[in-house]
């Protein structure tokens, strides 16, 4: 199994480095020459659009290559690790790298609390209770670029109710809304900056698996109404990214029934279910290896440190002590690990590192001024 690495001169880190440099948020990262290329012919509206699960591999699987998405494809770009929405939105929203803003999984453990805490839920991944955010938010607290920018664009964002922002925001619950919301703010008569987030085809590969008919009906979906937009509104620059990719789970690993594996963790297994972190007990490094060592078909195991030292998370941070002592990576294409028995078993799913999760399409689409 190929494991492709996050790539921090071409990634979703890049990309979003490159938009904040354009609104005048300066950052020493790496710029997507690409991007600017196109960003360099002084559109009057610049639209980035994150099609959450979209990689390449889903992508290839459900939709014909003479399809508008497909054709427009400029490049191909990596997720960040562990790549997965809390993570790579993050990225996109604040340009800074995974170890700067800390969002590294859906589930944290935070010792300031000794809690496992489902961060966009605020509550106790394995309790169900609500978690007073107000310690944790210090921690992970970032300001979006597009909040923070010196710029001739005005600023829009669109996003589904469950994400808040500080810049003036559209708020849709239904994937018609969301283009309705696109095309208005296209025709306001200043220079407009949109950032705009559809949770789709996410959602539907989760609960459908990534070949499923249901995922094929919303990209084909997308492609059609976003090739619609883009028709409809001259002088508009378009760039598209997924946040991660997805692919087909058929097999689920029940970790939390191993006694003799969980003995040996100071604190429950947390993070996200193909690359899943664990913290373990003073004195008893032999026996977690010796027990974790039955899993070596399905998944591979890495020490925190060693992942640092080889930059899969950006540059040294405090936040990195998040991460615990061991990360282990679920090797197969088509299996997750079960952290609990209420553990919700999925029909897609990603934040693993194999080429499915992790390689992604840079789509960039222009309506040029007639």
């Amino acid at each position: 199994m190929r494991f492709v690495k996050p790539n921090f001169n071409n990634s979703v880190l890049n990309v979003s480095a490159t938009l904040a440099d354009f609104l005048g948020v300066k950052n020493g990262i790496y710029k997507n020459s690409k991007i600017q290329e196109y960003l360099k012919k002084n559109y009057k509206n610049v639209v980035y659009l994150c099609l959450d699960g979209l990689g390449i591999y889903p992508l290839k699987k459900n939709l014909n290559k003479t399809k508008f998405l497909y054709k427009n494809i400029k490049q191909k770009i990596t997720s960040v690790f562990p790549s997965t929405t809390t993570n790579a939105t993050s990225t996109l929203q604040s340009a800074l790298y995974p170890s700067q803003h800390g969002m590294f999984g859906w589930s944290m453990y935070f010792s300031e609390i000794d809690a496992c805490v489902e961060i966009y839920m605020s509550k106790n991944y394995y309790t169900g209770e609500k978690i007073d955010m107000s310690r944790i938010d210090k921690i992970l607290k970032f300001k979006p670029y597009f909040e923070r920018t010196n710029s001739n664009y005005e600023i829009s964002t669109i996003f589904p109710p469950y994400i808040k922002t500080n810049a003036k925001n559209y708020s849709y619950n239904k994937l018609d809304e969301m283009f309705i919301y696109l095309d208005e703010i296209c025709h306001l008569p200043n220079k407009q900056f949109v950032y705009c987030y559809s949770g789709e085809p996410d959602h539907i590969m989760h609960d459908y698996g990534v070949s499923s008919k249901e995922a094929k009906e919303i990209i084909n979906y997308l492609n059609d109404k976003i090739e619609d937009f883009i028709n409809k509104n001259e002088d508009t620059l378009l760039i598209i990214t997924p946040d991660h990719g997805q692919l087909d789970i058929k097999e689920y690993i029940e970790i939390y029934k191993d006694k003799e594996l969980l003995s040996t963790l100071k604190v429950p297994i947390y993070l996200e279910p193909r690359a899943f972190a664990l913290q373990v007990k003073d004195g008893e490094t032999d026996n977690f290896l010796k027990a974790i060592k039955k899993y070596k078909k399905d998944i591979k195991l890495y020490k925190v440190n060693d992942l640092i030292d080889k930059n899969y998370f950006g540059p040294k941070t405090d936040k990195l002590k998040l991460l615990g002592d061991y990360i282990a990576v679920v090797k197969n294409n088509y299996k997750q690990i079960l952290m609990d028995e209420k553990s919700h078993k999925f029909k897609g799913h990603h934040t693993g590192l194999t080429a499915s999760e992790m390689i992604l399409p840079l789509i960039i689409v222009e309506n040029k001024r007639r």
